[in-house]
């Protein structure tokens, strides 16, 4: 019951995804470039759409819709501009870097995901796509390197399936396996004081001796 419910939820948000999507790519070819120091208004059929030219996030997400619709220049243009702004940002570079990479611009998607990897040397969509990258340049020796250390870093499905169960019902642990956790903090108790303003001492644990319980 519940599976459905959520199922039905999602297939909700995706159409709602592919509508506005649709939007911002009708936008963009209407309407050409962002215009500088501007909002940017294009109509469409019961809507419109309005970005601020001088957010990133404006065109990160315009560059990953026109990506989708296959639109390559302009999308690495506009994620360009949003690595510019936030230039240790994984996700414009990798983006960046995938975009570079189906246009066959191998060496400058190369670069795009070596930027990605000093920020941070695991990421796996970087290995992955460098591996890809240096086939296209024909490159074997570096591909083999990359896709070794895609599988070094990749996690172990089958691990999962054998330590489920025990994460399952051991909190503390399960949350230790995440990539990315916090730790509660263990606030002390306050410190009771006497009427003299002297901490009181701790109190001591009693032991009844034999016979007495």
């Amino acid at each position: 019951m519940h599976r459905r419910l959520w199922l039905s939820v999602a297939m909700l948000v995706t159409g709602a995804s592919l509508l506005v999507a649709s939007s911002f790519a009708s936008a963009a070819g209407n309407s050409g470039a962002l215009k500088k120091g501007g909002i940017w208004r294009a109509g469409t059929t019961g809507a419109s759409v309005q970005v601020d030219p001088q957010l990133a996030k404006t065109h990160f997400f315009l560059g990953t819709v026109l990506k989708t619709f296959g639109r390559y220049d302009e999308a690495a243009g506009h994620l360009r501009t949003a690595a510019d702004k936030y230039p240790r940002d994984r996700v414009v570079l990798n983006q960046l870097g995938r975009v570079l990479f189906l246009q066959r611009q191998y060496k400058g998607a190369v670069a795009a995901f070596e930027r990605v990897l000093l920020i941070d040397p695991e990421d796996l969509q970087a290995h992955y796509n460098l591996m890809l990258c240096y086939r296209g340049l024909g490159q074997t020796d570096q591909a083999a390197r990359s896709e070794a250390l895609y599988r070094r870093f990749k996690a172990d499905e089958s691990s999962q399936a054998i330590t489920g169960p025990y994460r399952q019902l051991h909190a503390d642990d399960n949350n230790e396996r995440q990539a990315v956790h916090e730790h509660g903090s263990v606030v002390a108790p306050p410190i009771s004081t006497s009427t003299s303003g002297r901490p009181r001492p701790a109190p001591t644990a009693t032991v009844a001796p034999q016979g007495t319980r």
